[in-house]
């Protein structure tokens, strides 16, 4: 690893209109190549819109081929920075909640969400591998969301010896009110920062590395409820005029001994970008769980309890 600058962007990302989202992540892309950057980071599903409405799966394109992974690969190679970015990929008639890698024009590859929460199971498929990109002066492994909260995960990552893992998120934060206070916001934003801060810190510590979050920001639903072409009942009995998804939005990362290095500025939600720069010398050289770790019987042990398990 070396010294590098990795530019974290939460962003506003709307279903409907999927050039809008492409917009802010050319404003994102003009940050990271102003501040250095040589990677930028960005929320799960961040081209689609993430939202259980069938519109989402309309936006579905093939990667790295369809219009939207282009425009990102032009991006890449114009501004000379890689790029992690969320989209919902289609192959061969089945979507899946992805985030794809390119670098400098380049397109290395893609993370499939590997477990899929709540309704997501009625849009996607299932991931079922995880693979680190190299970026040379890094190395990263993707989790999605809500597959942080399988520690396996991060575990892998860490026995592949990668120097970062990008924790990209859309997580939605139910119903809310029609008008909130500053307060009401600000303690909402805390409580994502305080959740955040309790899972990943320790993966960041147990694995000798770095750890970076992002989100999507605010409604993504916004001028779904005025299109009727979707009929009142779809997928799992929904009426999609009628769905919810609120994110909260915020930036946060950890270094390899779990001390915060980004926590959020934002006091509201709205779009934040940063650029921080992850110091190699954190990492450290003699990390003795990871010299000491017996990888064959731990997975033995993992792969038994797993068998008696189901």
């Amino acid at each position: 690893m070396q010294d590098t600058k990795v530019t974290v962007a939460s962003l506003k990302s709307i279903i409907i209109d999927p050039q809008e989202n492409l917009q802010r992540v050319r404003q994102a892309v003009e940050v990271a190549e102003r501040d250095g950057a040589r990677l930028l980071f960005l929320p799960e599903l961040m081209l689609s819109g993430h939202g259980g409405h069938p519109k989402m799966i309309e936006n579905a394109e093939p990667v790295p081929d369809g219009p939207l992974s282009s425009a990102v690969l032009e991006m890449s190679k114009a501004a000379g920075i890689a790029i992690c970015v969320g989209i919902a990929e289609l192959d061969h008639g089945i979507v899946y909640n992805s985030q794809f890698v390119v670098d400098r024009g380049e397109y290395l590859g893609l993370q499939r969400k590997i477990n899929l929460s709540s309704d997501e199971y009625l849009w996607f498929g299932n991931g079922e591998t995880l693979p680190i990109f190299d970026l040379g002066d890094l190395r990263f492994g993707i989790i999605i969301c809500y597959d942080n909260s399988f520690p396996e995960l991060a575990l892998s990552c860490g026995l592949q010896h990668v120097d970062l893992i990008l924790a990209p998120h859309a997580g939605r934060v139910g119903v809310w009110p029609d008008s909130m206070s500053a307060e009401e916001k600000q303690q909402q934003i805390r409580s994502q920062q305080a959740g955040w801060r309790l899972l990943h810190a320790a993966r960041a510590y147990d694995h000798n590395l770095f750890v970076l979050l992002c989100n999507a920001v605010d409604s993504s639903v916004e001028g779904l409820s005025e299109l009727d072409e979707y009929g009142a009942v779809g997928p799992g009995g929904l009426d999609p005029r009628a769905v919810i998804a609120n994110h909260v939005g915020t930036v946060m990362g950890f270094d390899p001994d779990g001390a915060a290095i980004l926590e959020t500025q934002v006091e509201d939600f709205v779009d934040e970008i940063v650029t921080v720069e992850l110091t190699a010398a954190k990492r450290h050289v003699n990390h003795q769980p990871s010299r000491n770790r017996r990888s064959s019987t731990m997975l033995e042990l993992l792969a038994e309890a797993s068998a008696l398990g189901s």
